[in-house]
């Protein structure tokens, strides 16, 4: 039952004239959601979480200290899947983790068994994500998930069947439509959510990591590995990063039409987090400048 109402939720459309009754409805799941996911997750039997070898696709992440007791609950989320990928691998820094899995608690390491991979690496911070997933997995699907949110039980079916629609592009769950004005791109927090106009790819939908974005590390050029340039240009936003490296390879992106609410996040889990940063306070418009440019990007790049 939880699963159904979840989905219920995430997959109601936003309208401009809402009847007062349903949104408090809506308001009353919101709020029953927060608590039950957890509570269900807490104490899901082990015997129901699990991956299949057989697939294609890979689901990778990472996480940091301030989160690390907590992103089990999103793992576990991504072993329920009706869906289920090969792996999941979870990308840890190792300057943030000098002592291994020595640290790690033991609601992260008993999800080893059940299909849970933990990579130490150089921490690049949010470019963990993707960076090293794609480069060891050359010829999965990568998808790729954030530590800080419980997911939809048919997240990774509802990427991999528009996959299937359109081969040749990025498939997002949750997007921004890139909009311009005056030759300009107007500022990130105008740009709207989930609203494209039709399911045709586009290189100005943006897709945002949270919602879960499903990639083909070939898409991706040798140059696009620059961790110099992610220093130069001081992008802290791996979307904006990723997003540059599909137009730079005239790679679209693909929204799903699926859910169009937030994801349930988990709670505790945003005392330390980039989007207040990025968003409220314009880095998001800082970083799009810079690394567009640092890509050579220009509008005729759209077309």
């Amino acid at each position: 039952m939880i699963h159904f109402l979840y989905n219920k939720f995430l997959t109601r459309k936003h309208v401009k004239k809402e009847n007062q009754l349903v949104r408090w409805l809506y308001w009353q799941l919101f709020k029953y959601l927060k608590v039950s996911l957890v509570a269900y997750y807490k104490n899901i039997s082990v015997d129901s979480l699990g991956i299949n070898k057989k697939s294609n696709m890979i689901v990778s992440l990472t996480s940091f200290p301030a989160r690390i007791d907590l992103v089990y609950l999103a793992i576990r989320s991504i072993l329920n899947q009706t869906e289920s990928p090969q792996k999941i691998v979870l990308w840890l820094g190792e300057e943030q983790f000098p002592k291994g899995e020595a640290t790690l608690p033991s609601s992260l390491l008993k999800l080893k068994p059940l299909g849970l991979e933990i990579e130490f690496c150089k921490d690049i911070k949010a470019h963990k994500k993707y960076y090293y997933a794609f480069q060891k997995y050359p010829d999965n699907l990568i998808v790729t998930i954030d530590d800080d949110v419980i997911y939809p039980k048919n997240l990774l079916k509802i990427l991999l069947e528009t996959h299937q629609k359109y081969p040749d592009s990025v498939l997002a769950n949750r997007v921004r439509y890139m909009e311009m004005e005056n030759n300009n791109y107007k500022p990130y927090r105008e740009w709207e959510i989930n609203r494209v106009g039709n399911n045709i790819p586009s290189k100005k939908i943006f897709s945002t990591g949270v919602g879960g974005v499903l990639y083909q590390p070939h898409f991706f050029k040798a140059s696009f590995y620059d961790l110099e340039g992610i220093a130069k240009t001081n992008c802290i936003g791996d979307d904006i990063w990723l997003k540059a490296g599909q137009i730079s390879n005239n790679i679209s992106v693909a929204f799903t039409n699926f859910y169009f609410r937030q994801f349930i996040e988990i709670p505790d889990s945003q005392k330390e987090n980039l989007y207040s940063k990025n968003v409220f306070e314009s880095e998001n418009d800082r970083q799009i400048s810079e690394v567009f440019d640092y890509f050579g990007i220009t509008d005729k790049s759209f077309e």
